[in-house]
């Protein structure tokens, strides 16, 4: 009883746009820890009602600490959710719920900035959920609704009134960019592990996406303001020359400014490195909420390379062979002079699969090779030929074996 009006309690502060770090962290605890079924059912509905009415008590806050906090509670609320999907025990319905959650807080981050008048949109993106251990490339609308894309497949998505938004012909989905709007509308595309998938945006721009990633834009970009993107993953840019809309992607920290260009961008939450690299054009990169008027920002040529180190906050810019971070494009995987535990991050992604090194000894090996139309087990079976090893495969799983051989 006394968490349950713990909970009560930290919820309507939620609701209310109030509660405090510490006291968002003492939420998240009582919400992983507690009975599902009295939160959705009992303590949340009440001001999940109240969230859809309207009701919603909005105090003063300076601008730029509301849109912080804001974020940190959708990706609180995301990392439980997605620890919640992974128990076989939990509920399938209980998902939407957090979804609900989720869903509120954007209402919550929506109704503030009107209170407050002001139009400049959030720094930070909106979380990007999305689930690796599914096989579907997913599509996210604006009003909540997901669906599902079959490589195979054709469909046209439209608005309510049956404007045409975009239109899907097999592996590309395209943005028709003929609807006028005066506000931005958000599409979230999930690409899983083991799948790629191109998306042309509005302004034309095309952009690959590779295994294991998201990509959070506009269904439209408005006249006058910058077109820019949220990117968790790898994806290659071909942007649309637009000299009067600088187009921006934002991974994590840092921004990527073009006006037309084409560059790799590689953010997964799970490296230490941000790495762009350009191929044509030019690129400006810089941390979120920079001055740009100061040197605060860092300009590459083609056949350069960022790597934004997140732990050391620092930034190394060097000459790189752009070909083998392009590979990927054309369905190839080259590494050069590369750890293994970096190539098996590439494969786990590449095959969805995960592998498992009990051995010890090829973590820190170093490989120069290309691979095409091979399957996992034939690139095993050639790194094999370098340093001998033992593997089995378990379902979706490599096991290299902890053994003695020379």
């Amino acid at each position: 009883m006394q968490n349950a009006n713990k909970l009560d309690e930290l919820l309507q502060k939620l609701v209310d746009n109030t509660i405090s770090k510490k006291e968002l962290d003492c939420l998240t605890e009582l919400i992983d820890s507690s009975d599902m079924d009295i939160i959705q059912h009992e303590i949340w509905a009440k001001h999940w009602d109240k969230a859809k009415k309207g009701n919603l008590p909005i105090k003063n806050r300076k601008d730029q600490d509301s849109k912080i906090l804001l974020q940190k509670i959708l990706n609180k609320i995301e990392d439980i959710e997605n620890k919640k999907k992974v128990r076989s025990f939990f509920p399938h319905s209980s998902i939407g719920f957090w979804s609900g959650i989720a869903a509120t807080l954007l209402l919550l981050a929506g109704i503030y900035f009107f209170n407050q008048k002001n139009t400049e949109l959030p720094t930070t993106p909106i979380a990007i959920q999305h689930n690796l251990n599914s096989d579907a490339i997913t599509l996210h609308l604006d009003n909540g609704t997901i669906e599902t894309i079959s490589e195979n497949g054709k469909r046209k998505i439209t608005t309510k009134s049956g404007n045409l938004i975009a239109s899907q012909q097999g592996n590309s989905l395209q943005y028709s960019g003929v609807e006028t709007q005066n506000e931005l509308v958000y599409n979230t595309l999930h690409i899983p592990y083991g799948r790629q998938f191109d998306l042309v945006l509005s302004d034309g721009t095309k952009v690959k996406m590779n295994s294991g990633s998201s990509i959070r834009y506009p269904v439209n970009f408005l006249a006058g303001e910058e077109r820019k993107v949220f990117l968790k993953g790898e994806a290659y840019f071909d942007v649309a020359k637009d000299k009067a809309h600088p187009f921006i992607v934002n991974a994590d920290e840092m921004n990527i400014k073009v006006l037309g260009t084409q560059f790799n961008l590689s953010f997964y939450p799970e490296d230490e490195d941000i790495s762009t690299v350009l191929v044509e054009g030019a690129v400006v990169l810089y941390k979120e909420g920079a001055d740009l008027k100061t040197n605060s920002a860092s300009q590459l040529v083609p056949g350069q390379s960022a790597e934004w180190n997140k732990i050391s906050n620092t930034m190394t810019i060097k000459e790189v062979d752009t070909d083998i971070y392009t590979a990927w494009i054309d369905g190839y995987l080259v590494f050069k002079a590369s750890p293994f535990y970096n190539i098996r991050t590439k494969l786990e992604r590449h095959f969805n699969i995960t592998i498992e090194d009990k051995s010890g000894r090829l973590e820190n090996q170093i490989y120069t090779a290309t691979f095409r139309d091979e399957t996992i087990i034939e690139i095993l079976e050639a790194f094999k030929e370098d340093t001998p090893f033992e593997f089995i495969q378990e379902g979706s799983k490599i096991i290299i074996l902890d053994t003695n051989t020379n």
